[in-house]
């Protein structure tokens, strides 16, 4: 019988982005806006500059699809909906039915208890049921990520840049008005950006929301625990997220990296200062709860790291 453990995994990073579009917004007219940001930056006066940035929902939205891969290959069940990577997560009644191919229970515990055992991505990623008729069940998810923004270092000189692009249509019957051309810009970054990630197993395969049931464990915890394990360590070796990648393929290359692997709640420093990679180190010496760190570069490739760190995870957890 294998015994599973909790295991907490924390992840920080700077990671360098040239000509990047990974996270837009909205399109006004022929040009593509690139997501921005306010970031105070604390000098002898506090200012403010808006930046180039990628959401953490971008992010979540990468590693739930890594997720859905992964936990179908190990034979997890996952819905039909979070497989074709649609991420509604039983928000109503016809969400629901559409991902289950059945009708919602109307207990708050098999409820939970029913989309834990037949979906992997809502047991990790959380979920918030809202039917019509009123009420609710929250399941509030187990990893935990943020907005990417330039280091402390690059504030200063970032810079958004819109780039021409044209498609041509000359010598076609498609061309209307003698216009053969269409014009359009999108909008560019490059800068070192930073990158957060917290995976907390404590509750994966376990209800939450009833209070006289929390805890109760669904199917076998360690395969699910195992399925978000690899998947992190697919998600950060392939950088699994972000837009426009199809023509807008960022030259990327991970400046560090720290991932801290410990028995209870213990995150790495901020990267945003150049510094955090000592930070951590101090704070370990301060709290510790069996924290073992891994450090890019000076672990070896960047591939060894997160291997390394994964592999220790795995053991800590039982699997």
């Amino acid at each position: 019988m294998v015994v599973v453990s909790d295991v907490f995994v924390s992840v920080r990073g700077r990671v360098m982005l040239n000509v990047e579009a990974m996270n837009m917004t909205e399109s006004v007219g022929n040009y593509v806006k690139h997501r921005r940001v306010p970031v105070v930056l604390p000098d002898a006066k506090y200012t403010t500059y808006f930046v180039p940035a990628i959401s953490g929902e971008s992010i979540a939205h990468g590693f739930q699809e890594v997720l859905a891969e992964v936990g179908k290959k190990n034979g997890l069940k996952v819905c039909k909906l979070c497989e074709k990577g649609i991420f509604l997560k039983s928000t109503n009644e016809n969400v629901f039915k559409e991902s289950f191919s059945s009708d919602p229970p109307k207990d708050d515990f098999e409820f939970e208890k029913t989309v834990i055992e037949n979906c992997i991505v809502e047991d990790v990623g959380g979920f918030l049921y809202a039917p019509r008729a009123g009420g609710n069940v929250k399941r509030t998810s187990n990893f935990y990520t943020g907005y990417m923004i330039p280091v402390r270092e690059s504030i200063e000189g970032a810079v958004i840049e819109p780039q021409l692009h044209s498609r041509y249509a000359l010598g076609t019957p498609f061309v209307e008005g003698g216009q053969g051309q269409m014009i359009y810009y999108v909008e560019l970054s490059s800068a070192v950006y930073t990158f957060s990630f917290d995976l907390d197993t404590r509750y994966i395969g376990r209800t939450t929301f009833s209070y006289e049931k929390a805890g109760t464990e669904v199917g076998k915890r360690s395969e699910r625990i195992n399925a978000a394990l690899e998947a992190l360590k697919k998600f950060l070796i392939e950088f699994a997220f972000g837009a426009k990648k199809t023509r807008f393929l960022p030259v990327m290359e991970w400046d560090s990296l720290v991932v801290a692997v410990s028995d209870d709640v213990w995150t790495v420093p901020s990267p945003y200062t150049a510094g955090y990679i000592d930070n951590a180190r101090k704070k370990k010496e301060k709290v510790n709860f069996n924290t073992k760190l891994f450090v890019y570069p000076e672990g070896g490739s960047f591939e060894e790291v997160v291997v390394e760190a994964i592999e220790e995870a795995k053991e800590r957890a039982g699997k």
